[in-house]
């Protein structure tokens, strides 16, 4: 793929809830764009972007996954993250790349719980939003209503761009309001095509046209004094509008289709590169320091490593947005979290699993680099120069524990090896050695991310394991106050033995044992304190 400016790249994650139809829509917009030659399907396991074994196998998305095409000389760097919550590290590894989160909606369940969480998760990254409402071609499918649902969950903000006419319970063809003008697509051509707009459409495109032109007459205030003298807006204002407001997080701008036979997905690439920031708008990063370093392609070198993939074959697979300056292979930056020089191996920009070597990655724009000897995920490669750090990205606590029993001999030497390359791979997953039960432990955002956890220790490194309840180290503490007597006497000739001790026990706030001693005159030789306190 050819090298382009941070002008001319869009970096788009597609978040939302689990089933909403992010990894369909990616799929039609490489097919659509001529990226791919042929349409997969998820029931078919041969997708571009859900091609682990395990996603096959689920036919649901457990990792995020990087696809970039062209669209009318722009490159559109698209994300797919998953939907599912136990996969919530693909999320927050997607949204922390992108520019723009695409917040796809099922147009039959509405928004779900998933759609809430990408939007906040986007709102605290400080994001570009819009939404897709997306699969208008299944029956009990309602824009309307859908639409109406995102206006109350997130406010005033969310207005329509593209909106669907229906006959029946039938989208009969498209209208952009921006452009005024309709459009039908021909199935079996398999193409848009322009028709006059609808007569029967006239009251729905002027609710939704005053929807759209407040939206935009909130972004400026010439436009605001023109839409209250009530003089109507140019096409070049409103998309200036849309643009302005979609960058300010004003504006949440609405389109919609079918993932499913590609209807409305020429008119969202159309949209992405109009509407949507590109990498030299809305590409910025801030430092630990609190620092905002914005995308520039003449300042020195600086990367932020946002994913990695351990591959027992191939190695370490880290991919990076780059926010300043051009990495180029052989390159040899500084890791600001070990201070240590990394030098690069392949630089390669991946669609899925295809990968194709490139001579750099240039700001704004997202590629991988094999082989770093110690970069992991969240880690800031930069100019020895100019020694930056970005802030890490957050990603969920691990909330599941599950004991792992080994299956296999000789497996005991390979496993801690193994989790250290999952947990470089995925940092919502923990692992430890617990000293009181003399269990291992792994810990997870819920059943199915363990499970995978399993399924990848078995296929990438030979590990045959069982899950099990972990075992709880009770303990017993104090509860109450106690003092006790003891009394030791023996005659053996002679003066004797006596002895007449107390001793008290009561709760204390510190985690180890309290000792003290009132003995007073030397009554007790000294030497006898430390069997006392060992008990």
């Amino acid at each position: 793929m050819k090298q382009y400016t941070a002008d001319k790249i869009r970096n788009v994650a597609l978040a939302g809830h689990s089933s909403a139809g992010k990894t369909s829509l990616a799929e039609m917009l490489l097919f659509k764009s001529g990226a791919t030659d042929r349409l997969g399907k998820i029931a078919d396991g041969n997708t571009v972007c859900d091609f682990d074994p395990e996603e096959i196998k689920r036919q649901v998305s457990v990792s995020s996954a990087i696809a970039p095409f062209d669209w009318n000389g722009v490159k559109i760097n698209l994300l797919d993250t998953p939907g599912m919550f136990d996969f919530a590290a693909g999320v927050s590894e997607g949204i922390r790349a992108a520019e723009t989160v695409l917040l796809v909606v099922s147009a039959k369940d509405g928004v779900g719980v998933g759609t809430e969480k990408a939007y906040r998760l986007a709102t605290r990254m400080n994001k570009a939003k819009a939404f897709f409402i997306n699969k208008l071609d299944v029956e009990h499918a309602d824009f309307y209503k859908t639409f109406e649902g995102i206006k109350e969950v997130f406010g005033n903000a969310v207005c329509p761009v593209i909106i669907p006419h229906m006959e029946g319970d039938v989208v009969d063809c498209y209208i952009d309001l921006v452009d005024d003008k309709a459009y039908k697509f021909d199935v079996k051509a398999n193409k848009l095509n322009e028709i006059a707009i609808p007569a029967a459409a006239a009251d729905r495109i002027e609710e939704m046209k005053m929807a759209l032109n407040e939206a935009v007459a909130e972004t400026d205030d010439a436009l605001m004094e023109k839409f209250f003298m009530e003089e109507p807006f140019t096409k070049e204002e409103i998309q200036k509008g849309i643009a302005a407001g979609v960058k300010s997080g004003t504006i949440a701008p609405v389109f919609c289709g079918s993932a499913a036979t590609g209807s409305g997905s020429q008119v969202l690439m159309d949209s992405i590169v109009h509407f949507l920031p590109s990498a030299a708008e809305g590409c910025c990063e801030e430092t630990v320091e609190g620092e905002t370093v914005k995308c520039d392609p003449n300042a020195p070198e600086s990367a932020f490593v946002f994913k990695t993939v351990a591959d027992p074959f191939v190695g370490k697979l880290s991919f990076v947005k780059v926010i300043t300056g051009t990495l180029t292979a052989g390159m040899t930056p500084v890791n600001a979290r070990t201070g240590e020089p990394e030098r690069l191996g392949k630089l390669l920009c991946c669609r899925a699993k295809k990968q194709d070597e490139v001579d750099s990655i240039t700001a704004g724009d997202i590629g991988a680099i094999t082989k770093l000897s110690s970069a992991v995920t969240g880690d800031t490669l930069c100019d020895a120069k100019r020694v930056i750090s970005y802030k890490p990205t957050e990603f969920p606590a691990p909330c599941l524990s599950m004991a792992i029993v080994l299956k296999g001999k000789g497996d005991e030497a390979k496993i801690a090896g193994a989790m250290q390359r999952l947990i470089e791979e995925d940092p919502c997953i923990s692992f430890e050695n617990n000293v009181e039960t003399k269990q291992q432990v792994i810990s997870g955002l819920g059943e199915q991310h363990l499970d995978v956890v399993v399924s990848k220790l078995k296929s990438k490194f030979g590990i045959d394991v069982a899950l099990v309840k972990p075992r709880v180290a009770y303990r017993e503490t104090i509860r109450k106050k106690v003092r006790v007597q003891g009394k030791h006497k023996k005659q053996s000739g002679g003066h004797g033995q006596y002895g007449d001790v107390w001793i008290e026990f009561e709760p204390c706030d510190s985690d180890s044992l309290v000792f003290e001693e009132k003995v007073v005159g030397g009554a007790v030789p000294k030497n006898f304190f430390p069997a006392v306190e060992k008990g």
